[in-house]
């Protein structure tokens, strides 16, 4: 797989959802380097540990302000990032009963390519719309 990068294409014009898309996106980067280069299972344990909990940090910062700000899609959004969520917990399970396979590298490959920059150039890019369009500043950490 060739690495992923940010470029503007994943920009969805709010500071705050960008810095916490960059950092989802190394960190799946990361892990798909850990994986395939068949790195020790403590480094691998610890980047995907490091990645369910900041996807349940970042999800939580959107989900938060879609609630704060009556988001109309919001019901919709939050079940893809449940989708999310449970592919994170099946990649651990994958990788606690096989190891470092070239399956659970595959596995990482489409989440990052196929579902992640999907859902930010499409369903984030939406949500971003609508908070610049009602004039709404995030503040929080990234």
């Amino acid at each position: 797989m060739a690495k992923v990068e940010w470029d503007d294409s994943l920009s969805v014009n709010v500071d705050l959802i960008d810095e916490q898309h960059k950092m989802l996106i190394q960190r799946l980067s990361d892990l798909h380097e850990a994986v395939g280069a068949h790195k020790g299972p403590n480094e691998i344990v610890r980047t995907l540990n490091f990645l369910s909990e900041y996807t349940e940090f970042h999800f939580g910062t959107e989900e938060t302000h879609m609630k704060a700000n009556d988001y109309p899609e919001m019901a919709e959004h939050m079940k893809l990032h449940d989708e999310f969520r449970g592919t994170i917990t099946s990649l651990g399970e994958d990788f606690e009963e096989e190891g470092a396979t070239a399956s659970l590298a595959d596995s990482i490959e489409i989440l990052l390519v196929n579902w992640l920059l999907k859902h930010i150039r499409g369903t984030d890019v939406r949500f971003g719309q609508f908070l610049r369009e009602k004039g709404i500043v995030l503040v929080g950490e990234a």
